[in-house]
């Protein structure tokens, strides 16, 4: 493994994330609101559900037996069962937004936010790249941004927003509600140090640059959505707040 290249992976996902995490993100990490929940249900249950294809367009361009084999595992728990669970991902999240008041229709027939729709015809076309560590580096590079461990490897303090407590504190959440952090959590600091090493390895010399503009890249896409994302949050929760004052004076 290329250990110089690693640690520039992880510089650029400390510099272009964790030190400066999208609202949303923050407040997922700290005060969860009702708002919050909501809207990253609404539009990462569309993640979830393309992830996986993005995934087999990734490995019908790789020939490298080692980046299948940890793809095929990714797939088992976003597609097939968790380890740590009896569901899936989707699943998982569907159950988290059924507990904030949505409905499965209301989840499966929400709109893409244009932002969302955005990253990911991006990806899409990553992912289909013949050159099969563009598209990792688009679509699994975003698993890094998931691991707790890489911030506190670098002294940063900002969480990754899949910490299941505050939902627990704030929100009053029960723990079989909350499946879904604790599996991701738990999956996403796996995945995302093998994705750094997977990286480092396979990029070949002279190609550091390119792949690190695609990983910022990704990042960079990821955050625009994720402020449309805190801003239809800040909607729905005044939403909420309205109806309870109008509620509250009957």
């Amino acid at each position: 493994m290329n250990q110089s290249l690693a640690s520039k992976v992880e510089q650029t996902v400390i510099e272009g994330w964790f030190l400066d995490p999208p609202p949303l993100i923050a407040a997922m990490a700290n005060e969860p609101t009702i708002g919050v929940t909501r809207a990253f249900v609404l539009q990462w249950t569309k993640f979830s559900r393309l992830f996986p294809r993005w995934v087999g367009s990734i490995m019908s361009n790789c020939p490298e037996f080692a980046v299948l084999a940890y793809e095929v595992e990714n797939l088992m728990s976003e597609v097939v069962r968790d380890p740590g669970s009896n569901s899936n991902h989707y699943q998982l999240l569907t159950r988290l937004g059924e507990s904030v008041g949505l409905s499965p229709y209301e989840i499966e027939t929400y709109p893409e936010l244009p932002e969302t729709f955005d990253l990911f015809e991006w990806l899409w076309g990553k992912a289909r790249n013949p050159d099969w560590l563009i598209g990792f580096t688009a679509v699994n590079g975003l698993e890094i941004l998931g691991d707790r461990n890489l911030p506190l490897k670098y002294g940063v303090q900002s969480g990754t927003g899949l910490n299941p407590e505050p939902y627990a504190d704030t929100l009053g959440l029960e723990e079989e509600n909350l499946e879904f952090f604790r599996v991701s959590d738990q999956a996403d600091a796996g995945h995302g140090r093998e994705t750094v090493e997977i990286i480092a390895h396979y990029t070949p010399s002279g190609r550091e640059e390119e792949i690190l503009a695609v990983l910022k890249e990704a990042m960079v896409r990821l955050r625009r959505m994720m402020n449309a994302l805190w801003e239809l949050a800040t909607v729905v929760d005044a939403g909420l707040n309205s109806k309870a004052r109008t509620d509250g004076e009957r």
